[in-house]
């Protein structure tokens, strides 16, 4: 009804043949003129506070509206502006701050009221020189902060660094063309650092933003920015359908080579080292470790203890493993030594116990699993004291396969350089705890089973606390917790036990990981998290081998049977100390709990579905569903869904911008096509009126043309088009009855 308005409007010369006319609102991205110069006076600063001054003079008073409409109409330079602030921010996480600093500083640099303040040609000399000092200073500092190792992630610095370098030059549209077609690489290299949920929605961010930057470059005389989002829209909702298909249907190939980080990055998780405070930091954080999918019933929650490293030498104060006694096995070779003599200790009847689980980037090497764990993967090697290696560092998500035997004796012959490694002891220090040690060892009459339910009944009986913050401890650390604080998390107490246990002769080590955990949301996938992080003692046993202790468990027993989210619950504030502060800890990890589940939760879905969906389940499911067999018939299913998707979208934009005429002109349309097969002089002209065009037609008399029938072809039309009919509704029966005659006149005529 809207076209039958506008043409009701215009004369009949300059409508009746032709188009309907296109909205003026509408933008596509086309060629632009250079000769347009308004983009490169802003780039100059000429034009800092006239342009938007113009712009916003007739804006009605602040509304969310109203801002929202002024951000639209905003000129193309500052949207470029705006594009590189959504590109560059998102790698705050994994590049140098450094280089995030003085890829912010450069956008500021760029804004017209800072370029403003300079000549134009003292401008451009000065940001030369700017742009070429901060390039090689940026080379410099790419090198000192990744060495000679080049990686992913200084192969991405160095295309920002390439993409800031060039913000310096930004002056003419071509340049602003540039910019944004490197923004587009820059984006697509931050899946190359990570493809989790949260990088992939800043990066679909990045890229609307890059794209909307691109419309208003091509669109920057509208100062209203109507149609732009539309204009977004459209390219967004075109592009999804092929999206989908090259998702179901590229081939997963697996890749040519592997790249690793150049370094390691600050990750969330059990470190290479133990001393007090590093797990108690870790406890109060809900990020997600890892999950488990069990394939048979899950061991209770008191037997979840995962183990991560075992560290056995001890400085005083830092523990850390000891790599001179490990030795190492890989599936598929046969089994050394102390592997063997634990494997004969294990119950031939009972079947080992596999899972899977899902281990986030650690940028570390070991990787977690039940005691005692035993790897599935080829890539993943088992050493000495079951600590489970991969060949390259975690620097993705990663899952594997693990067995687990239980019950089955680890060590149970423990040879003369192991226990020469879990015996020894600083050589001065906590000579308290010594004494202690001794006097107890020899009321138990130095039996070691004895003497720890010794140690066990002393903790109890002395009101040691458990807590997440503690206080300092002095220069002799152990004696300090068991005599003076008598307050700690996990590490202080298996460090005091291990302790005590070498000091009387018994062979004991620390091993840190996580213990517990809870069932997802989603109830499918068990989730072990930060806060879940632990650490706990190993006693070798005559006849035994390698026995568990958690000396925690003397304490907060609740910690190991219910797990840490538990006992968080249960004892409040105070787990997290005293005063105000510790209650706003408490209450902050109250607060972001659950979104933090929540979030976890999608990105597990979207780790398993999407990530995850390389050639193993693209082939299960395109077999399923499509009956494919071959890599061509895939590729072949993938050219015709590509070939049907595009046809669609060329038909649909085909059919939304097709001619549509008015009911009365489509007779005339036929006539003179009719008409003109015969004598192409009487074919209607583009800017010729329908009444002139009759009415040439008439005095012409050619072709035996009846000139009473074209008078009443020309009455009927006029009557239609510009009569008492031209305000009545198309589809009632008057006009039908008159559009009706209109055709059979022209049917005589022809």
């Amino acid at each position: 009804m809207s076209l039958l308005k506008r043409n009701k409007k215009q004369s009949s010369s300059a409508k009746a043949y032709s188009n309907a006319k296109p909205d003026t609102r509408r933008t596509s991205i086309t060629a632009i003129d250079d000769s347009d110069v308004s983009f490169e006076k802003l780039a100059y600063g000429q034009l800092a506070s006239t342009r938007l001054s113009d712009r916003q003079q007739h804006d009605k008073p602040a509304s969310i509206s109203n801002r929202y409409q002024q951000l639209l109409s905003l000129p193309a330079y500052y949207w470029v502006l705006i594009a590189q602030l959504f590109v560059i921010l998102p790698h705050a996480a994994y590049l140098p701050l450094w280089l995030i600093g003085f890829a912010i500083i450069t956008i500021i640099a760029q804004l017209p009221s800072i370029k403003a303040k300079f000549k134009p040609t003292r401008l451009k000399r000065l940001y030369q020189v700017m742009q070429m000092l901060g390039f090689l200073l940026g080379l410099a500092g790419l090198s000192l902060t990744y060495g000679a190792a080049f990686g992913l992630d200084m192969g991405v610095g160095f295309l920002v660094l390439c993409l800031v370098s060039k913000l310096w030059e930004l002056y003419k549209r071509r340049d602003a063309y540039v910019v944004l077609n490197l923004s587009l690489f820059v984006i697509a290299g931050l899946f190359l650092l990570d493809q989790g949920l949260v990088t992939t929605l800043q990066a679909v961010a990045a890229t609307i933003i890059v794209l909307l930057a691109f419309i208003t470059l091509n669109d920057d005389s509208n100062t209203s920015g109507d149609g732009r989002m539309r204009t977004l829209g459209v390219l967004g909702v075109s592009a999804l359908p092929l999206l989908v298909v090259l998702f179901l249907f590229f081939p997963r190939l697996p890749p040519l080579w592997s790249v690793q980080l150049s370094s390691s990055q600050a990750t969330t998780g059990v470190s290479d080292s133990m001393s007090p405070g590093d797990i108690a930091s870790l406890s109060q954080s809900t990020e997600l470790a890892f999950r488990v999918e069990f394939t048979q019933a899950r061991p209770a929650q008191s037997e979840l203890y995962w183990r991560g490293l075992v560290f056995s030498d001890f400085d005083g104060v830092t523990w850390r493993p000891n790599r001179r006694v490990q030795q190492q096995w890989q599936p598929g070779r046969q089994p050394p030594n102390w592997l063997a003599r634990s494997f004969a200790t294990a119950n031939n009847k009972t079947e080992p116990k596999s899972y899977e689980i899902t281990l986030e980037p650690t940028q570390q090497q070991w990787l977690f699993g039940l005691d005692y764990p035993l790897p599935r993967n080829k890539d993943t090697r088992l050493t000495s004291d079951f600590t489970l290696i991969k060949e390259e560092p975690v620097s993705e998500q990663l899952r594997y396969e693990v067995l687990r035997y239980a019950p089955m004796q680890i060590d149970p012959i423990l040879d003369e350089v192991s226990r020469a490694a879990n015996l020894t002891l600083p050589s001065a220090g906590n000579l308290q705890t010594q004494n202690l040690a001794k006097q107890l060892f020899a009321q138990s009459g130095s039996d070691p089973e004895r003497y720890i339910q010794a140690i066990q009944r002393w903790i109890n009986q002395t009101e040691f606390r458990y807590t997440l913050s503690p206080p300092p401890l002095d220069e002799d650390r152990i004696d300090s917790f068991l005599f003076e604080t008598k307050a700690g998390f996990c590490e202080h107490y298996s460090s005091s036990f291990t302790f005590m246990m070498r000091a009387v002769g018994i062979p004991a080590r620390v091993v840190a990981g996580y213990q517990g955990g809870e069932m997802s949301r989603g109830g499918n996938v068990w989730e072990v998290r930060q806060m879940d992080a632990h650490a706990w003692s190993e006693v070798w046993l005559e006849g035994q081998g390698w026995v568990r202790v958690d000396p925690t468990a003397f304490v907060a027993p609740e910690r190991v049977e219910q797990g840490m989210d538990a006992l968080t619950q249960s004892r409040g504030a105070s787990l997290f100390g005293e005063g105000a502060a510790a209650q706003v800890s408490y209450q902050q990890y109250q607060m972001l709990q659950a979104l933090r589940r929540l979030s976890d939760q999608a990105s597990y879905y979207w780790q398993k579905d999407v990530v995850g969906y390389d050639q193993d389940k693209q082939a299960g499911s395109l077999l399923k569903w499509f009956n494919i067999r071959s890599i061509s018939e895939q590729i072949a299913w993938l050219a015709a869904s590509a070939i049907t998707v595009i046809s669609l979208l060329v038909f649909m934009i085909w059919y939304r911008r097709r001619k549509q005429w008015h009911p009365a002109d489509r007779p005339l349309i036929k006539l003179s096509s009719k008409v003109a097969k015969n004598d192409r002089a009487l074919l209607r002209h583009d800017n010729e009126g329908a009444l002139a065009w009759l009415k040439r037609l008439e005095n012409s008399q050619a072709h035996g043309l009846n000139g009473e029938g074209l008078q009443e072809v020309s009455r009927h039309y006029r009557q239609l088009r510009y009569g008492r009919l031209s305000d009545a509704d198309t589809q009632s029966p008057e006009y039908q009855q008159v559009l009706k005659e209109l055709k059979r006149s022209v049917s005589q005529l022809l």
